[in-house]
């Protein structure tokens, strides 16, 4: 270093002082923009009076990059969301100067996404998202819409975003939205009736297929997070038109096996399969839709006269089964063979099979004490819309004859064509040929939840779960070739009504054993052999038309090889089977815990309010025992497992079939109560609650779940929880 210069180099100087320079006039510029209330605001408040001014408009644009430039970088909220910008922006958001519009919406996104506090800090003002949806999102300029869009979804990913974007209506806007760049217009009100919305009114200066994936994500995310009261609210017309477009999208998704991100038509499908299943879901609950009438099926079923419903109650209800013949030739008399009409053929069944299977996806079992749907959705979140699966959804298989062992001789065991794919989704595009080819070889194909994939069968099934006071019913069909098996000899848990579409089939049911009356869920127990003994045994021929009522509990199987005399019926057999499946609140056992939880509760209103804290543990802690004997006693006795058809259509008319069938009932529920006032053993009940209490065995405790449900008294008394009674020990 030179001693004449002791700072160095004077180049080397000047240089330094000028980097030094742009640094502090990086720090001035940083520090003024992230002052926003002190700097910016001032100048953006009187540059909005200006908007009209392109130097105004352009200082606007300058100090929102420079935000959104800040927004990246480590600050604190008070910084990131000063609230002079959170005053201006609802100003800007409707400004309808595009550049603007778009700064200031991409101004929203990055606050939303910067973390949750912020998210809540920005959805917490109403003004903002109310502009946000009318200005932003109801632009006539693409890019404009494209930024609220992405706005939208960035608010939707805090539950209070959510919650603000539905009281502003944004999902009535992205709808019809959604419908305008489908080119489906439609007119309606929106779903909060406070502003009438026009979308054919609309200056639309964009083209759709830019637009279609974005607006189509925007709508799946809030469709997807709309509540009970918000679904509701939504004009019947515009979820018809969104229904059709998005099943019409689900159809070719789904039969492309399309994946995220590959191009469909105008669409890229940014979204999972299971996000548009879910809204389809969603969407469909509040559709009308065409059902049967209780009437009507009580007329397919059991004929015209108007006491055959009662008679078979009284007579026949899990009891013993029961053969309906055909009325008419033409099968399409009745309501429900003429609704199902199925004209097959020889030579349609390798169309038929294809038709079934290729549109098919699995169906989530619900659980029996699930009364919330969307506390459903919740649960099975991702997996709807996804391929079916083998065992769930469907079965390929035949029954043949056990050849091991002397001890095995006529016993026959299942066999399935697909031996390696239990319990898996079926993704193959081969499938329906590989069941084709199954059939041909003597496979029974069997497809559960029909109820849930056929409008027709859904309207069926429907209007018998209301006949008989149930609340639902389930349908399967079975394809069985000539000369096989499908199901070994096996019994349900449930009542069924086999109904006889196409073919023949012969039935062989034997009788029930006096022990056997399974209830709904339990491990079913093994069947002895029964090869050969013929006593008691009930064989029926289904033709065409025909049905037959078999009770929980009784042994049956069923084969094509029918023996008509001289030759043998060669052709297929289709059948579709109603179940009435008796869940535990509809057994006498669940109306007898009701009718406890009623004497309970007037008693609650009977005490005085000033009774002791010790006594009403001590009462609450009898209830639950007083529960679990009557479950104790239920397990033994055959009668608490009956279904008691309280809610039974029929039951509100007043005939001479029906008074005995009341009488009857009643005549049921007191001998329960005799039976209950005789056996309970308190003793017995309290040592399996102190168990369960010691091993902590919840599970054992299960079946009082759906108790928890049922309506208490709102009052200063501790109510009853059956999801932790552990809590009264």
């Amino acid at each position: 270093m030179d001693g004449n210069h002791p700072g160095g180099d004077p180049v080397a100087i000047s240089s330094a002082d000028a980097g030094e320079k742009r640094k502090r006039r990086r720090e001035r510029s940083c520090s003024s923009s992230t002052s926003f209330d002190r700097g910016s605001f001032p100048l953006m408040l009187a540059a909005i009076a200006k908007l009209h001014n392109r130097r105004s408009r352009s200082i606007i644009k300058r100090l929102l990059r420079s935000h959104l430039a800040l927004i990246s970088k480590p600050l604190s909220l008070r910084r990131l969301v000063p609230n002079g910008l959170l005053a201006l922006l609802p100003s800007l958001l409707v400004s309808g100067f595009p550049s603007v519009v778009v700064l200031s919406a991409e101004v929203v996104s990055a606050i939303a996404l910067h973390s949750l506090e912020a998210n809540e800090i920005i959805a917490s003002n109403e003004e903002v998202v109310k502009c946000l949806v009318q200005g932003a999102l109801g632009s006539h300029i693409k890019r404009a819409v494209m930024a609220a869009c992405n706005a939208v979804m960035d608010l939707s990913t805090s539950p209070l975003g959510r919650s603000q974007l539905r009281k502003s209506n944004a999902i009535g806007r992205l709808l019809f939205l959604f419908c305008q760049v489908c080119s489906a217009p439609v007119n309606a009100v929106s779903h909060d009736h406070t502003e009438e919305i026009s979308i054919n009114n609309f200056d639309w200066r964009f083209s759709s297929n830019d637009l279609s994936p974005l607006v189509l994500d925007a709508v799946l995310i809030l469709i997807n997070s709309l509540d009970k009261d918000c679904s509701g609210r939504i004009p019947g017309l515009v979820v018809e038109k969104i229904l059709q477009l998005l099943i019409c999208l689900w159809g070719k998704v789904h039969a492309s096996a399309i994946s995220r991100g590959n191009a469909l038509g105008p669409f890229f499908l940014h979204r999972t399969k299971a996000d548009l299943a879910t809204a389809i879901f969603r969407l469909a609950m509040n559709k009308n839709i065409a059902l049967h009438s209780p009437d009507d099926v009580k007329i397919s079923l059991f004929g015209s006269t108007e006491s055959a419903f009662e008679k078979f109650i009284l007579d026949y209800w899990e009891v013993s089964p029961l053969l309906f013949r055909r009325v008419s030739e033409n099968v399409n008399d009745n309501i429900i063979f003429g609704s199902l009409g199925c004209p097959f053929d020889r030579k349609t069944i390798d169309t038929f099979l294809p038709s079934i299977l290729q549109g098919l996806i699995s169906c989530p079992p619900i659980a029996s004490d699930e009364l919330d749907i969307y506390c459903f959705l919740n649960e099975v979140k991702g997996m709807l819309g996804s391929p079916i699966i083998y065992g769930q959804d469907i079965r390929v298989l035949r029954s043949q004859k056990v050849t091991d062992g002397p001890m095995m001789e006529g016993i026959k065991e299942e066999v399935h064509f697909f031996k390696d794919i239990v319990d898996s989704e079926i993704i193959d595009g081969s499938f329906a040929q590989k069941c084709i080819e199954a059939f041909q070889n003597g496979y029974t194909i069997a497809v559960r939840g029909m109820e849930f994939r056929d409008d027709k069968v859904a309207a069926i099934a429907d209007g018998l779960a209301s006949l008989f006071g149930q609340p639902s019913a389930g349908a399967n069909i079975y394809l069985t070739p000539s000369n096989s098996q499908g199901l070994a000899q096996h019994y349900d848990d449930h009542c069924v009504f086999v109904c006889q579409l196409y073919g023949r089939k012969s039935w062989r049911i034997s009788p029930r054993p006096m022990d056997l009356f399974p209830r709904l869920y339990e491990p079913l127990q093994r069947l002895p052999n029964s090869e050969g003994d013929l006593s008691g045994v009930m064989q029926v021929l289904l033709e065409e038309g025909d049905m037959l009522y078999i009770p929980r509990g009784y042994p049956h199987e069923a084969q094509t090889n029918v023996d008509q005399g001289e030759s043998t019926f060669k052709e297929f057999s289709l059948h579709l089977t109603l179940g009435i499946e008796v869940e535990p609140p509809f057994e006498w056992e669940g109306f007898t815990h009701i009718a406890l939880r009623c004497w309970n509760e007037k008693r609650k209103k009977a005490l005085d309010h000033d009774s002791d804290s010790n006594y009403e543990r001590r009462r609450l802690t009898l209830v639950i025992l007083l529960h679990v004997s009557i479950r104790q006693i239920a397990n033994i006795n055959p009668i608490f497992r009956k279904a008691c058809l309280m809610a039974a259509f029929s039951l509100a008319s007043n005939t001479e079939d029906t008074n005995s069938l009341l009488i009857k009932q009643k005549a049921t529920f007191c001998y329960i109560l005799d039976k209950i006032n005789a056996s309970s053993n308190f003793m017995e009940a309290f040592k399996i609650m102190e168990t369960a209490v010691q091993e902590r065995d919840i599970d054992s405790l299960q079946w009082m779940r759906w108790l928890q449900h049922l309506p208490q008294e709102d009052n200063e008394y501790e109510k009853l929880n059956f999801s932790n009674s552990f809590r009264c020990f």
